[in-house]
Parts: C-alpha cells; structure tokens; sequence
C-alpha cells in the first residue's frame, strides 16, 4: 500500500468521528435550546407547543396509556389548556381526533422516557417533563435527518465537506424547518420531514451496488409511514417511489417489491384502522368533515409562494436557489430534475387549493416542510456544480446564504405562533424581523 493510500485510510475513521461528534453537539446544543425556550412559556398560555392542531396528533399517547380513550377520563380543562385539537363524543364515551397517528408513533420512546422519569400514571401525560421529552425528540429526529440527507447526497453526488456545512444551514435554517422541530415539535411535519430524509437515504445508502434488503424495507416503511402521517403526502410517496425507479430501475421491477409495499403499508395503517373502527364505528374515515379542496377552480397560487402571511418564499428563502438548482440536476439527470418538478407542482396547486390555503397559526406553508428533503437535492447539485466548477460563485453565494440563514433562524425565534394580518399585508412580517434584532417595533 502506497504511502498515500495508509494517510487517507487513517483520515477517513477520524473523518467519521468528527462527523459524529459535530453531529451530537449540534443536536445537544438544539436540545437545550428548544427545552429552555419552551419552558418559559406556561403550560396554559395559547402558544405553548401542545396546543390545537399538535395536542391532535399528541393526544393518541396520554389517550391511550392513560384515558383508554374515553371521553369520560377526559376533564373539560384539558381540552382547553389543549386548544380544543380534539373533541369528547360524551354520548358513546370516546376521545375523538381528526388527524393521524403515525406521528404519535414516532413521539413514543420519548413519552416512555418522560413517564419513567415521572412515574407511570403519576400525571395526565401533559406534564412539562412530557412537554420537554417531545421537544427533544423533535430535535433529534431533525438533526438526524438533515445528516441522513447529507449523508445520501454526499453518496450520488461526492462534494468537499464545504458543500455539505452549507447545505445543512440551507435546509435547517433557510428554510421553515428549524421553527417545526423547535417551536412546534408536536406537529406531524418534522416527523414527515424525518421520513421523507430516511427515505432518500435508503436510495443513496447503496449507491454504486445492489441495494440491500434492510435498505429496501426501510425505504418502503418510510413511505408508508409518510402516507399514514398525513395521506395528502401520497405526492411524496409516488416521488420517492418514482426516485428509486430512477436510480435503480431494477427494484421497481421486482414483483416482490409491492407485495413487500402492500405489507409495510398494512402493517403501518393497523392502528390508524384500528381508532376509527373503535371512534367511529368504520374501519376508513374521512376525518376532516366539511374540510376540503375547495378552492380548486381558484386556487391561491400567489398567496401560497409569495403572501408575507405564510406564503412559502418569504418564510424559506433558501428556496429562491431552487430555479439554479433546476438546472444544476438537469445537468446530471433530467429525469430526476423533472420528477420533483412534477411532484412541487402537485403539492403547491393542492395547498392553493385547500379550504385554508395559509394552514391557520403558522410559519410559512408548513406542509412544505417534508418536501424540503426534495428542494434540498437541488440545492445540493447546485452547490456541488459551484464548487467544482465556479469556486468564486461558490463562496460568494456562501456567504450571502449564510447572512440569510442566520436572518430567517433569528425571524423564526422571534415569530409568536400567528400572523392574523392581511394575506399581503407586509407590516407584521417586518415587525417580526425588526423585532428579531431591533427590539420592540417603535409603533
């Protein structure tokens, strides 16, 4: 072995170990911050991370360990410090909650360490200790996923490390992602954000040999979970399922490969099946009542990427590279490139054609949260490409990404939970950025 080979085979443990540690000590350092942050908020305030939607999806844990599901075990003062996310139905004694329970799955380690550190049944499971354990997990499973992501990118399309630091900052904080798993790590979209990242790396994992049987069955339990967390994100499954056909056309062909589907998509559904048999007395439910698409003739295109009050670019602005990552993937596979133009375009005409296309008390248009593992692989191919081929660009473009990172992560800790103004009204969003760095706004 040349003198060459020995150095990089040393380089590369130590590599791998501090990749390991930036890891840990990222997400530790988030950990802490999001508990701090949250624990100054009372457990009775209307902007604690529990509270309306996420207490919909939170509720499937204290339900089921502690209230058996029946409204009777239910007092009326939680649903308020809750937010009404779910509903009594006093008449048949149960706890009813329109959305999923997949995301409750993934809370679940986290719950079981908040209770043995309380002790079992000692409260109601909305303790702070639970708050925090939620909070933490949210962040792990961010963190984790923004590394799996580089990890797969890294693997199809070999970068300098440079390419990989700025890629993370792009995606945590140039996008809304950071506020979901540390403001609001009780809603289903860093969970989804989680998937879609396993997902792609189960693609990448392998990349230049055959995919091997744990990588194929964690792709497909990933997708499975995605539909079973919101059924709306079939979009990104179908994307998923379209971008392994592409990079390897050959699992797709394997008849085995959708009876192993089928089966991940059953076993993943069961509980879900399960509640509604048991809430509603039918085994298929569509939960959301009078909810529904019914903006689809007019649907509100411009509000959903542009409007200050949780329009997509304004709240993400890492975003505005996705044009030049385009042309960066097209470049090295157009099929690809075509693919996740196809599934943005679904996704953005079903937001703009939601009965609520501003998704109530947000920050941006949350349910493009997990499709940013998609506009992350056009990002990446365009940093790789400025890199390799225009390094003055690259650092160029480093350093303005990096101010505007920095400038939406301050915006995202400022933001109080709710714009109530105007769709285009710019005043609050300023005053949230003022506020970010400034202090109080002066009127």
């Amino acid at each position: 072995m040349r003198a060459s080979d020995r150095i990089a085979a040393l380089r590369e443990p130590l590599s791998k170990r501090w990749g390991w540690f930036a890891f840990a000590a990222f997400t530790a350092f988030f950990i802490w911050g999001s508990i701090d942050f949250n624990t100054k908020i009372p457990l009775d305030d209307w902007r604690h991370d529990m509270r309306g939607d996420a207490s919909g999806y939170y509720i499937y844990l204290p339900g089921t360990f502690h209230h058996g599901m029946r409204a009777a075990n239910v007092s009326d003062s939680l649903q308020v410090v809750a937010g009404y996310g779910f509903t009594m139905n006093r008449v048949h004694d149960r706890i009813i909650t329109k959305y999923t329970c997949a995301p409750a799955i993934l809370m679940l380690p986290f719950y079981l360490i908040a209770e043995a550190i309380e002790g079992w049944g000692v409260s109601d499971g909305w303790s702070r200790t639970h708050h925090q354990a939620i909070e933490a997990g949210a962040i792990i499973y961010w963190s984790l996923g923004l590394m799996l992501l580089a990890q797969a990118f890294v693997r199809r399309f070999p970068a300098t490390p440079w390419v990989a630091v700025l890629f993370v900052a792009a995606v945590a904080f140039g996008t809304n992602t950071f506020y979901y798993a540390f403001r609001a790590p009780a809603f289903s979209h860093v969970y989804s954000f989680f998937l879609v990242c396993v997902a792609i790396y189960a693609v990448y994992a392998d990349y230049g040999r055959a995919m091997r049987k744990g990588s194929r069955w964690l792709f497909l339990f990933a997708c499975a979970m995605v539909v079973a967390a919101r059924p709306t994100d079939l979009v990104a499954a179908l994307a998923l399922v379209g971008l392994l056909g592409i990079e390897r056309p050959g699992e797709v062909q394997r008849p085995g490969f959708y009876l192993s589907g089928l089966f991940a998509g059953l076993l993943v559904a069961a509980p879900q099946l399960i509640y509604w048999k048991f809430a509603h007395g039918q085994w298929i439910v569509y939960s959301y009542g009078d909810e529904g698409f019914t903006n689809w003739a007019s649907p509100y295109i411009k509000e959903v990427l542009m409007a200050p009050r949780n329009g997509l670019l304004p709240h993400a602005p890492a975003l505005f590279l996705l044009p030049f990552g385009f042309w960066a993937l097209w470049l090295d596979n157009r099929r690809v490139a075509i693919l996740i133009l196809a599934a943005f375009a679904i996704i953005l005409y079903s937001f703009a054609a939601w009965h609520s296309w501003d998704f109530g008390c947000s920050y941006g248009m949350r349910p493009f949260v997990q499709y940013t593992p998609f506009a992350g692989l056009l990002i990446w191919s365009l940093l790789q490409k400025l890199y390799a081929r225009m390094q003055p660009a690259f650092w160029s473009l480093a350093a303005s990404l990096t101010l505007v990172c920095f400038v939406n992560y301050r915006a995202m800790l400022e933001y109080d939970g709710c714009n109530l103004g105007e769709y285009w009204g710019w005043l609050p969003y300023g005053r949230n950025l003022w506020e970010a760095f400034f202090g109080r706004f002066p009127c």
